[in-house]
């Protein structure tokens, strides 16, 4: 293995002001350079993230590019980057309240048209310039000096506002230009745990990250997709799961038989929704209201996926006041925690499970 140490801009929804760092795997901080454009109407917050990658990984690349050595080298060098810093960026989405996103990840290169952001307070007398044709993405005349390093860089930067685990997920988890960066009390406990997974583990893991983000990528514009998003990403970790669980119980002991069909989708009832709330009152709550919520979201999903359904305000813009929509835009949300909270609850619930009988996650 060669480390290569890599430093890049990626992106969050609310303002990083300290530093956090993670043994030798990553760090992140804020992004105060000289140079750095910054506007008071911003509401994508660039910070620093540093890591490194393997020079030795193995990309595969299409035989269209086998004998081009430049173009091949070029590829390989920034599919290691990218993916590196989409699954870092993800998983850190996934474990905290926040969205951290790369240029890879969420901006495109196709274009669009916009304009620039006039300066100061707009009035009626502001006038807009032309639209141009542009692509997003950020940009300064400095910034490639400013990305080189050669290993971790020192921090003067103070660390990271630690919250207990509990009410970190469960109180205002919404990103907000008017607030600050802060991490659960347990984030070091699920970082060791995910970068000592085996590679079947840490690939579910990934999937389920993926998918959080779509989620909350999703969640003003797409309603309905974002919902589908998050409770897919705990339909695939408990899916993973009890396959786990399968391998290491005899055939057929443990899990009762389905004592019938969906009538819509023909899947087992048991595989369905008694697998789910199982898993949900194992790794995250089991009180009455807990499973009353999870019943709630079930239906809801089922609704979306078996009957066409969609949530308010997904058809047409809605900004009518009702006990509906406020209602569903709180399941929304509770299901957007939900799915962090089963991701984190289930590595660190497992992982010492499996410090118990002696096997590896």
């Amino acid at each position: 293995m060669k480390k290569i140490f890599v430093r890049q801009i990626v992106f969050s929804k609310t303002p990083l002001i300290n530093h956090y760092k993670f043994k030798d795997e990553f760090q992140i901080f804020p992004c105060d350079f000289k140079n750095v454009p910054v506007s008071k109407f911003q509401r994508e917050f660039p910070l620093v993230l540093e890591y490194w990658y393997d020079e030795d990984e193995k990309i595969e690349i299409s035989e269209d590019f086998q004998d081009l050595e430049s173009i091949n080298n070029f590829l390989s060098k920034n599919s290691k980057i990218s993916n590196k810093a989409n699954r870092l960026t993800r998983l850190l989405t996934a474990i905290t309240n926040h969205r951290f996103f790369s240029t890879s990840d969420k901006y495109d290169t196709e274009g669009r048209w916009g304009i620039i952001f006039p300066e100061g307070e707009p009035t009626n007398e502001t006038k807009l310039p032309p639209s141009s044709w542009s692509i997003p993405w950020f940009h300064y005349e400095t910034i490639s000096d400013d990305l080189k390093i050669k290993e971790f860089t020192e921090q003067k930067h103070s660390n990271i506002t630690l919250i207990p685990h509990k009410e970190y997920f469960t109180y205002d988890p919404i990103d907000n230009y008017k607030k600050s960066i802060n991490f659960p009390s347990t984030i070091h406990e699920i970082l060791e745990i995910y970068f000592n997974l085996n590679t079947e583990t840490k690939n579910t893991v990934d999937t389920v990250t993926h998918l959080i983000s779509n989620g909350i990528d999703l969640r003003l514009k797409m309603k309905s997709l974002s919902f589908i998003s998050f409770v897919s990403s705990i339909e695939t970790l408990l899916n993973f799961h009890y396959n786990q669980q399968k391998k290491i119980k005899t055939a057929n002991q443990g899990e009762p038989k389905a004592p019938n069909n969906c009538e819509k989708c023909g899947q087992p009832f048991f595989g369905i929704k008694a697998k789910y709330k199982e898993f949900l009152t194992t790794f995250v709550a089991d009180s009455e209201a807990s499973i009353t919520k999870f019943n709630k979201i079930y239906n809801l999903r089922s609704s979306i996926v078996h009957s066409g359904g969609l949530l308010l305000g997904d058809e047409e813009l809605n900004w009518q006041k009702s006990e509906k929509i406020d209602g569903q835009w709180l399941i929304h949300i509770e299901t957007m925690q939900l799915a962090r909270l089963s991701l984190v609850n289930w590595l660190i619930m497992s992982n010492k499970l499996n410090k118990v009988v002696g096997k590896q996650l």
